[in-house]
């Protein structure tokens, strides 16, 4: 089973555009397996959303909603940590 959803994230993730591609393929590359079950769903919930609004509570640092702050909150510091 986390063969099937490893896939399926990696393949949600390739959005076509690079600034999300940037963020989301290495973070499934790196950090995917390592989630629990339910970080895993959530994660693939959040890139069922348009690149819009993943834009903006990624990137852009908007509001992000309730039920996603858990999972955009890790990606956010995986971002932070893999900057520096």
């Amino acid at each position: 089973m986390d063969s099937n959803l490893y896939k399926k994230a990696y393949f949600l993730s390739r959005r076509g555009l690079q600034e999300l591609d940037l963020v989301f393929t290495p973070f499934v590359e790196e950090r995917f397996s390592e989630l629990n079950q339910e970080d895993k769903v959530s994660f693939l919930e959040l890139l069922d959303n348009n690149d819009v609004d993943l834009m903006d509570w990624i990137i852009n640092e908007k509001p992000t909603p309730r039920e996603f702050n858990n999972i955009v909150i890790q990606v956010k510091d995986y971002l932070k940590h893999e900057r520096k």
